[in-house]
């Protein structure tokens, strides 16, 4: 179970040009079949450290948060470096970049965990610390 799960999570990561061109065009994605990684009843997590973090409910939510994501960025990329599973989850390490509408461009290094569900994610959430999301997913006490 645990390489189907990192590659449910790679396979996430893998359709993040897909999403990005369709809110580019001004697209919805509720059609779309990388929606069908996200359990119907999932929660998203916003990085609790953001100004006005939010949760998103079922996959509605995961397609308004990135449709959020597209009104705030003219571009958001982010590129898995560590996925590895632990006893509660999927960690993920990741570098982001993203470009505002004003052309500010931003390089982070955040940390998402997924729980998955019927091999699809059920729960995920941004950390900032590395050893705070390790934590989460059972690999670091």
């Amino acid at each position: 179970m645990s390489e189907e799960n990192v590659e449910i999570v790679r396979r996430l990561y893998g359709g993040g040009r897909t999403v990005r061109n369709l809110l580019l065009q001004g697209a919805g994605l509720s059609d779309q079949p990388w929606l069908s990684l996200w359990h119907p009843e999932c929660v998203l997590h916003e990085v609790a450290e953001i100004p006005d973090a939010a949760t998103y409910h079922g996959r509605e939510g995961v397609a308004r948060y990135f449709q959020r994501l597209g009104e705030l960025f003219d571009e958001v990329r982010w590129t898995p470096v560590e996925i590895v599973e632990g006893s509660h989850g999927v960690f993920a390490a990741t570098e982001m970049w993203t470009r505002s509408k004003a052309g500010v461009v931003t390089e982070e290094r955040p940390f998402h965990i997924f729980r998955l569900q019927d091999s699809m994610i059920i729960y995920a959430m941004g950390y900032l610390d590395r050893s705070e999301a390790l934590k989460a997913v059972g690999l670091a006490e």
